[in-house]
């Protein structure tokens, strides 16, 4: 006599935990790592489109100063979570000091620099190196942009398409970190730069 149980029915041949996925279909694949990429091709059409219209190019470089000043208020508040609604905050308020005829870069270069000093006060850019580099960074892009301001649209436009490409720059090393910033700005950005800074210069050198 056993006193073991016989096993139900089935219950060690269940074809449901046996059975291998079905793999996806290669559509389905395809699909999904498009989506994934929806910053950078949310980016590269807008650039595009931006492209066909345009003037001497002084009009990108709020592209890759605010965008600095936003890095470094997200390194100091070391909350990436809100990165969208930081930069959509900061260009908002540029519009708004416009539409009041109020030159925006006083007021930026002073958040700037307040922001250097209250992240070396409180220790956050003190920090890692990806935290270090901020004051330095949005410092260096705001000086690009007042060097840009300085000179003649000529030559302003060529260093507004050698610092969007920067930018590009800095957001590729904020996207491989994975820190300060979501990576889906620092990727939508990055694109952003890239083609605009690329496309400036080849507009700039054939007109």
């Amino acid at each position: 006599m056993t006193d073991s149980a016989a096993p139900a029915p089935g219950a060690a041949d269940d074809p449901a935990e046996t059975r291998p996925a079905a793999p996806r279909p290669p559509w389905l694949r395809a699909l999904t790592a498009v989506g994934r990429r929806w910053p950078s091709l949310l980016a590269l059409a807008w650039a595009v489109y931006s492209l066909s219209d345009v003037g001497d190019g002084l009009e990108y470089m709020i592209l890759f100063v605010l965008p600095a000043a936003g890095y470094l208020f997200l390194a100091v508040a070391d909350r990436p979570r809100i990165t969208w609604a930081v930069v959509l905050a900061l260009l908002a308020t540029v519009v708004i000091l416009r539409a009041l005829d109020i030159d925006p870069w006083p007021p930026l270069a002073l958040v700037v620099i307040a922001l250097a000093a209250l992240g070396l006060v409180n220790g956050r850019l003190r920090g890692p190196r990806v935290h270090a580099v901020q004051a330095p960074g949005a410092i260096a892009f705001m000086a690009a942009g007042l060097l840009v301001l300085s000179v003649p649209p000529a030559i302003g436009g060529y260093l507004v398409a050698a610092g969007l490409v920067g930018h590009a720059v800095w957001d590729g090393f904020h996207w491989r970190a994975g820190k300060i910033v979501a990576r889906t700005f620092a990727e939508w950005c990055g694109m952003v730069d890239l083609v605009l800074g690329l496309g400036l210069l080849v507009v700039l050198i054939t007109r």
